[in-house]
């Protein structure tokens, strides 16, 4: 009974902890595109240009935490169709070619870019959200 008690203790917990926190900055090209630390589908949408969709540089993703060495972060691509294109697990600083996002997001009209954290103590259980950071739409 008492292991059965701290299991739920713990459980509810963690669903209280405020696990997505932080700030993030994505960047093209050098050129910072977006830099906040709230979730906001229509202020996180940006239009990029064809100039800078042509260039030869990269997608810079930076997720500054506000308690280091407690989560282990993913980035992770999806198109407008909810299809996840692209993942990078284990970072807080995430670089993709332009050259490699042209590629696997050929003929999409949007990069949506989300992350999800997951415990550093594999014994501990969270509730998994994707985070919204950004929405890119392309030329």
């Amino acid at each position: 009974m008492k292991r059965f008690l701290f299991i739920i203790t713990l459980l509810f917990a963690t669903y209280l902890l405020p696990a997505q926190t932080g700030s993030w900055k994505i960047k093209l090209n050098g050129k910072t595109l977006l830099s906040t630390s709230t979730e906001n589908a229509n202020a996180n949408k940006k239009k990029l240009k064809v100039s800078d969709w042509n260039k030869s540089g990269s997608l810079e993703i930076l997720f500054t935490e506000n308690e280091k060495d407690t989560w282990i972060r993913s980035f992770l691509f999806y198109d407008k169709a909810d299809n996840e294109i692209l993942r990078k697990d284990s970072t807080v600083h995430a670089i993709i070619s332009i050259k490699k996002l042209k590629k696997i997001f050929a003929g999409k009209k949007e990069i949506i870019i989300y992350t999800t954290i997951a415990p550093v103590n594999p014994n501990i259980a969270i509730r998994m959200r994707r985070v919204h950071l950004c929405t890119l739409q392309l030329p």
